[in-house]
């Protein structure tokens, strides 16, 4: 995969699933009542110990469901009351710590009921001195610490963004609160609003030691770690940026938003952004150093649509660039409707009943392929939302390229049996529809895809159990297991294959499964095989599912599982 290609996936799953790691799996509420108004409670702890006074902010994924804020107690117990059904994200703050981020591609979301436990880290910190050319303290400049790589090695996300803090009277900065991970640091030019405030912003920035981006230290800092590095200011003259940006014309002005990006090795670095009115014409960045850049508008006049413009690759090297003109087109909308299908099995009554507000449907753009290519503006390769009352969504805002749907059901007795959209066959002219649950979804800019149907079905099984295995061998590290369709007709049915992670005890477990019979296999992870089921259903994962189904078969674990059904103690042979 290159780089480019890594970017925009770690980048597009970072924006859409920035999400704490929960351990263990949330304590569920009954799934035999509906819940009208409930709390979300939990604990945050740092190395065991208890995180006091931690600020904990609980938002629905609906957007009409107002946020709570509240803190932690002596214990570090928390505890968010008079929530209407629904999912939340949960996310913690505290001064000079961290959140442990989970590795998971999908964002954790809590329901009403739910006990969570949050766990935090002591944050590291980068700390030094900036000094003339002559050794002498400069005051007052702003120095950015940017993580580039994660503790994992990953590429950076974007949401981490830069941390920065100014020189005090002696030339000193203290950046504490890092994340684990590998950062460049600098001091002068425009931090990300793209805008200055002292006589340093408008120089291009000096990285650590005394160098461009080029060329900069990169600092790896652990947890609770403090790294030194000076930095020598050189004082280099910034360059600028301008041109003009062209929107719709709407009634009243509103702020058009700028956006330049400097890119290494043809993969996205540094961020900034700058504004615009609608009502006026021009912008200009300062502050720019030599470099390669892309550079792009958006604009939303109200809370709907948004109009983007394509990204344009300039290039910035000793002198100012001027009369860049880009002019913003609208983005595609996804519009479909969810299908209930209730069961009428005796096992499957009295269940707790499928809740709108507590499913969500998205989509996520496939990365390109080519290094040569472009990079593609992560920040709409994706889109999420809980459907209305009535079961209908609208995902907005997407650039043009291929898209895989992802359902997720958070009621135990539900799975997804089908996704479709309609098209139109070109020899007959008759109505038809596609299984876009096995084909990618392709949009073009400003398209409007409409009638794409999502049926659930009542009657889903859960299955734990234990991975066993001899105490003579050693389990690998990182071990996964499949559950894929035993029936020979449901063989190409993407829906019925599944997978789950092992847990250090060798449990593992499924929830939202569709009844019938399944091969089950254990496999350690590897770079190749798709270990996520939004990953394992994906057309270009038809060979390692084929692939699967042989090695399952040959295995021989199978098991028939019926309409609402929980097993809880399958026994598993590696």
């Amino acid at each position: 995969m290159t780089r480019i290609a890594k970017f925009t996936l770690v980048l597009a799953v970072a924006l859409m699933a920035q999400q704490i790691h929960a351990q263990p799996t949330p304590k569920r509420e009954s799934e035999t009542a509906t819940t009208k108004l409930g709390s979300i409670t939990g604990r945050v702890l740092a190395d065991g110990q208890a995180v006091i006074n931690a600020s904990i902010t609980v938002t629905g994924v609906n957007a009409t469901i107002a946020a709570r804020f509240v803190a932690t107690n002596d214990n570090g117990d928390f505890e968010a009351r008079g929530l209407d059904a629904g999912l939340y994200r949960v996310r913690v703050a505290a001064p000079g710590y961290v959140p442990v981020l989970s590795n998971s591609d999908q964002e954790t979301y809590y329901r009403v009921g739910d006990s969570v436990l949050l766990t935090m880290a002591k944050g590291g910190v980068i700390t030094g001195k900036v000094l003339s050319a002559n050794d002498e303290p400069i005051v007052g400049v702003r120095v950015r610490a940017m993580m580039i790589r994660e503790g994992e090695g990953k590429a950076a996300s974007e949401v981490d963004g830069n941390l920065d803090r100014l020189t005090d009277d002696r030339g000193i900065y203290r950046i504490f609160g890092l994340r684990p991970g590998t950062y460049v640091v600098y001091a002068g030019g425009r931090g990300s609003s793209g805008y200055g405030v002292n006589g340093f912003d408008n120089d291009a920035p000096t990285y650590a030691p005394s160098s461009t981006r080029d060329t900069a230290a990169e600092v790896s800092v652990a947890s609770g770690e403090e790294k030194a590095i000076d930095i020598h200011y050189r004082g280099d003259a910034g360059h600028s940026v301008s041109g003009n940006a062209i929107v719709p014309a709407t009634p009243n002005s509103f702020w058009i938003t700028i956006s330049l990006t400097r890119l290494i090795d043809g993969a996205p670095d540094a961020k900034f952004s700058m504004y615009q009115s609608s009502g006026a014409k021009g912008f200009e960045f300062q502050g720019v150093a030599d470099g390669e850049y892309l550079i792009w508008a958006r604009y939303a006049p109200n809370s709907g649509d948004v109009v983007v413009s394509e990204p344009r690759h300039i290039t910035v090297k000793g002198a100012n660039v001027t009369g860049i003109e880009l002019t913003a087109k609208p983005l595609a909308n996804v519009a479909g409707q969810f299908k209930l299908e209730p069961s009428t099995i005796a096992t499957c009554k009295g269940k707790r009943p499928l809740l709108f507000d507590e499913t969500v449907v998205a989509v996520q753009r496939r990365q390109k392929s080519s290094a040569k290519e472009v990079p593609e503006l992560p920040a709409y390769s994706s889109a999420q939302i809980v459907p209305d009352k009535s079961g209908n969504f609208v995902l907005r805002n997407l650039g043009p390229g291929l898209y895989d749907f992802d359902v997720r059901l958070f009621a135990r007795y539900w799975y997804l049996r089908s996704i479709t959209q309609p098209t139109t066959a070109a020899a007959s002219k008759e109505p038809a529809t596609i299984d876009t649950a096995r084909n990618l979804l392709a949009l073009k800019s400003g398209e409007r895809i409409t009638g794409v149907k999502i049926t659930v079905a009542e009657g889903a099984a859960s299955l734990a159990g234990q991975l066993e295995s001899s105490k003579e061998e050693k389990a690998p590290a990182k071990l996964f297991v499949y559950m894929v369709p035993a029936e020979k007709d449901a063989s190409n049915n993407v829906l019925r294959f599944f997978s789950a992670n092992v847990e250090s005890d060798g449990s593992f477990a499924f929830n939202n499964l569709a009844p019938g019979r399944y091969w089950v296999l254990a496999r350690a992870a590897n770079e190749k095989a798709p270990i996520s089921v939004r990953s394992l259903r994906l057309p270009d994962a038809a060979e390692a599912r084929a692939k699967l189904l042989r090695e399952a078969e040959a295995a021989g674990h199978e098991l028939e599982l019926r309409d609402c059904q929980n097993m809880t103690d399958f026994k598993l042979l590696p």
